[in-house]
């Protein structure tokens, strides 16, 4: 039988056939992991892309409806100023309406009478159309919130519908 006997290898060859063995594990590795990242990462990318998609809608969405609550505040404000300019003037006009009265008074009874009467009907006044002003800023409070809290229900919603998930 003969043996085949193997050259044995210079220190330099041996160093020179591990730097090469190194050298392709590290391109098969840096292979292996840039396509990990290509195929792990796109995925990734679309979904933070989705999501930053919906935060945008969303944040546009919440926009507007502060928009449509700042426009029904001002329309709405302007209207509760005309009301209460009307109320006022309605005020003023009975109070120098009984006023005038007074110049027709011969004694200091009809006018403490008269005094009396004007004060009841102006008070009286006052609160009704008092009255009608509260209701008016009620409404118009409701109708300021209404497109917020719409878009709150919207927000506790979608964090529901992402729990479940």
């Amino acid at each position: 039988m003969t043996t085949i006997t193997e050259p044995k290898q210079t220190p330099s060859a041996m160093v020179a056939n591990m730097l090469a063995m190194a050298h392709q594990a590290t391109k098969g590795n840096a292979a292996q992991t840039r396509g990990l990242v290509q195929n792990g990462l796109h995925p990734a990318a679309e979904a933070f892309a989705r999501a930053s998609n919906s935060a945008t809608k969303f944040g546009r969405g919440n926009l507007e409806a502060a928009t449509q609550s700042a426009q029904i505040y001002l329309s709405g404000m302007q209207d509760l100023r005309r009301q209460y300019l009307a109320a006022m003037t309605t005020l003023t006009q009975h109070a120098f309406g009984g006023a005038k009265g007074f110049a027709n008074v011969k004694s200091l009874r009809d006018a403490m009478a008269l005094q009396a009467q004007l004060t009841r009907a102006l008070m009286e006044q006052a609160l009704d159309e008092g009255g009608k002003l509260q209701r008016a800023a009620l409404a118009l409070t409701e109708q300021v919130h209404a497109p917020l809290a719409q878009r709150m229900t919207m927000a506790f919603e979608q964090t529901m519908h992402s729990r479940a998930d």
